[in-house]
């Protein structure tokens, strides 16, 4: 009777141990080998869970700078609305960011349609433009209250919405794009771990290629 009930624990760990293979396997397979190349964001979620010697670590302006630095990116003007509505709503502690658009350092804008005129890869760059408008405006507004982007708690969530043709299908990874950047310049613990949206459409405004709107919360001290 010992033996059976030891064959039968081996069994069932082993029964076990290949359920957790299979949907380690198929997790992995969500996104396609030529997906992953394509896009960094597939290594920086995977790679999540194995980086945290800076999560829950204080961080101030120069920290934030720094990470800018080795990134090669800088903070743009703070933009302006292109319309009847504020860029940036506060209600307590939350902040509520419309809709910016993918504008460079120049002024020019990313235009066109994913899947038509552009590629995933230049999606993905113009998501990053949304996101780096997004912090641009962020920063500026805590700047105007004495603080600065070292004040925000948490990016609590990202909208996006990308111009596609009919058959274009990777709205989620041109996303990654916005939210790599967030995560990287703000950090994991506070920028990259937010809820997110993605969403197909066949126009947008100026005939931009992507629009991301931000939900972030600040220490309501300031």
């Amino acid at each position: 009777m010992m033996m059976d009930r030891s064959i039968s624990s081996a069994i069932t760990v082993g029964f076990v141990s290949s359920l957790l293979l299979v949907s380690s396997s198929a997790f992995h397979g969500i996104i396609s080998p030529s997906q992953q190349h394509r896009c960094s964001a597939y290594k920086t979620f995977i790679g999540a869970s194995t980086s945290s010697s800076e999560e829950n670590k204080p961080q101030n302006m120069d920290d934030i700078n720094a990470r800018l630095t080795k990134l090669g990116l800088a903070l743009p003007p703070a933009g302006a609305p292109k319309a009847n509505y504020q860029l940036l709503h506060r209600d307590g502690d939350l902040l509520y960011l419309s809709g910016h658009l993918p504008m460079k350092a120049d002024g020019s804008l990313v235009v066109g349609a994913c899947g038509e005129d552009l590629t995933t890869e230049q999606g993905y760059e113009a998501a990053q433009h949304c996101a780096l408008n997004l912090l641009s405006t962020l920063n500026s507004y805590m700047e105007s209250q004495g603080s600065d982007l070292s004040k925000v708690v948490k990016i609590i969530k990202l909208f996006g919405i990308v111009r596609s043709h009919s058959d274009f299908t990777e709205q989620h990874l041109v996303m990654n794009g916005a939210s790599d950047v967030i995560g990287e310049v703000l950090g994991k613990d506070v920028g990259g771990s937010h809820a997110r949206s993605a969403i197909g459409t066949n126009t947008l405004p100026l005939g931009i290629a992507v629009e991301v709107e931000m939900i972030a919360k600040i220490k309501s001290s300031d």
